[in-house]
């Protein structure tokens, strides 16, 4: 009996145990979120949900793609290759959820990352983002997103 007891102490410690430290998320579910800081002149938006996404995109008009991005020191999207017929014209941050808003130690607060171009000439550009640093903190398969711009002539 007193054996049967202990192995049930034992369980219910690793079952608390257990649920107190959770694998570590980099995109944890808001309570609210707040919108991508995007300037409202832009009416072309992007996300990571845009992934292998093909946009056409007039000359002289502009795209923002917006990325969440973990405040873990040293996690960040930063572009691969930058395209030859856009031109990145801005970069803007700002918070995911509002403040005052509960943050957990186990997955921490994301920030928005917004990247703005403009379609300075005609061709076929990719964007191309990588989540750089994320494999030292889950290591998982790197994070990417890729979109494919076209500018059509005239």
């Amino acid at each position: 009996m007193l054996r049967w007891r202990r192995r049930r102490v034992a369980l219910g410690a690793c079952a608390l145990l257990a649920g107190c430290v959770a694998p570590l998320s980099l995109d944890a579910p808001a309570v609210s979120e707040l919108p991508a800081p995007v300037p409202g002149w832009i009416t072309v938006r992007a996300t990571e949900a845009d992934d292998g996404r093909r946009v056409e995109l007039g000359q002289g008009a502009s795209i923002a793609v917006a990325l969440r991005s973990p405040t873990v020191a040293g996690l960040g999207w930063m572009m691969r290759d930058p395209p030859t017929t856009l031109v990145l014209t801005g970069r803007y941050t700002g918070p995911v959820r509002p403040p005052g808003a509960p943050v957990s130690m186990a997955a921490p607060d994301a920030v928005w990352q917004v990247f703005v171009f403009e379609a300075r000439a005609p061709g076929e550009a990719l964007l191309r983002f990588e989540l750089r640093g994320a494999e030292a903190v889950a290591p998982a398969p790197p994070r990417s997103v890729t979109l494919r711009v076209v500018v059509p002539r005239g």
